[in-house]
């Protein structure tokens, strides 16, 4: 922790952190969620092998999330890649969950070698930190514009969730918030849907309790060519690299070796209970470090991953009720609390001697286009290390 920041004060203690943990966990188990239920059921699997998904990228990963986070005094949770989600169905329509299940104990391996030789931070230093900082920019700024669509929406709840915000961050940066901004919108949300008549489902789920199941793994090596390559990106130059850099700007130095490593154990952990592979989560770290001190912010790691651990318990019931939650309200929120990310990866991009290559990265994230089973971000990446080395270096060296 650093000693020259000031003690902390009432506000910023265990209701801040906590606040964090559940709003970071409140966006992480619901879209992420739904695009796990979603990519079950194009592939055809039954509601006990989505329960048993479910549990191994919440429950498995909370509680290595847990022990990472409670030794590292740093904000390290990790989840799962929401990209590479969406690349699984056609590879278990075409060749099975078992080939699936294979090919993730493969890529296991490789971030486990990859992170041990230290290569990846070879291929790290390749990438200016300027051009990761737009890349963050153009995947969060989504989040921030789903604001504005939500409170559209749900006018009452967005207005009285902004309005709160805006206020209490106002007198914050006069010194004088009677509370962070974000629990104010946390709870004055929450207040407007509990008066609106918020609607818990009909019916039961199947089963309370998750219904962990273990696949033994077949290695095909078809379909370890088709999904391999594309996981490692993800997990390594868009998942991976989002945690990092959102952790650099709010004062950490994460170890990019210890991250590799623990994805690529904590991806052959799940992998045989069909969880896909495990990465540092870069939305919910991001809420996480919106608000509060450096060298606090793992308090709030260890609260959203309980929270996580205990969802994935009761992964059956959670998966039955996701879809009568708020969705307007949770967007609201994740938003808000994004704000001050964006603010920064927008300063930290723009503001360097890299303006062409950032604002490449920018736009080629922003656009969403998938090329070859790759999304935005790391074409996004590619374009933007490019124009750095190839023109925008050159143009610094003689501008010096």
């Amino acid at each position: 922790m650093d000693l020259s920041q000031p003690a902390p004060s009432r506000r910023d203690g265990w209701p801040l952190y906590f606040s964090l943990a559940l709003v970071g966990m409140t966006f992480s188990a619901t879209g992420p969620v739904a695009i796990i239920i979603t990519a079950a059921r194009d592939a055809g699997l039954d509601f006990a092998q989505v329960s048993s998904w479910l549990f191994a990228v919440l429950a498995l990963n909370g509680v290595a999330s847990l022990i990472i986070s409670a030794v590292t005094r740093q904000p390290l949770v990790f989840l799962w890649t929401i990209p590479g989600t969406l690349l699984v169905a056609p590879v278990i329509i075409h060749h099975g969950f078992p080939a699936v299940v294979g090919s993730y104990l493969v890529c296991a391996v490789a971030l486990v070698v990859l992170g041990l030789s230290n290569v990846v931070a070879w291929l790290d230093r390749l990438v200016p930190m300027p051009v990761v900082m737009a890349m963050i920019a153009g995947l969060f700024l989504k989040y921030v514009v789903g604001i504005v669509h939500a409170t559209v929406a749900a006018p009452w709840v967005g207005g009285s969730m902004l309005a709160v915000y805006f206020v209490l961050l106002w007198q914050q940066r006069r010194g004088s918030a009677l509370v962070p901004p974000i629990i104010g919108a946390l709870v004055a949300g929450a207040l407007v849907v509990l008066a609106g008549g918020f609607a818990w489902p009909a019916g039961t789920a199947p089963h309370a309790l998750a219904t962990p199941m273990l696949t033994a793994p077949v290695f095909n090596l078809q379909a370890i060519s088709e999904l391999v390559v594309p996981m490692l990106v993800t997990v390594l130059f868009v998942q991976n690299a989002q945690g990092i850099a959102v952790l650099k700007t709010a004062g950490y130095q994460p170890s990019l070796r210890l991250i590799t490593v623990a994805s690529g154990v904590l991806t052959a952990v799940v992998a045989p209970f069909g969880g896909c592979p495990s990465v540092l989560a870069g939305p919910c770290n991001a809420i996480l470090v919106s608000a509060g001190q450096t060298g606090r912010h793992y308090l709030g790691a260890l609260g959203a991953a309980a929270i996580s651990v205990f969802i994935g318990a009761f992964a059956s019931a959670y998966g039955f009720v996701l879809t009568s939650l708020p969705v307007q309200y949770i967007g609201i929120l994740a938003g808000l609390a994004m704000l001050n990310v964006v603010e920064k990866a927008f300063s930290a991009a723009f503001s360097s001697a890299l303006p062409l290559s950032t604002l490449a990265v920018f736009v080629v994230t922003l656009s969403d286009v998938n090329l070859f089973g790759i999304g935005s971000a790391f074409w996004g990446l590619v374009c933007g290390c490019v124009l750095a080395a190839w023109i925008e270096r050159d143009f610094s060296a003689v501008r010096r």
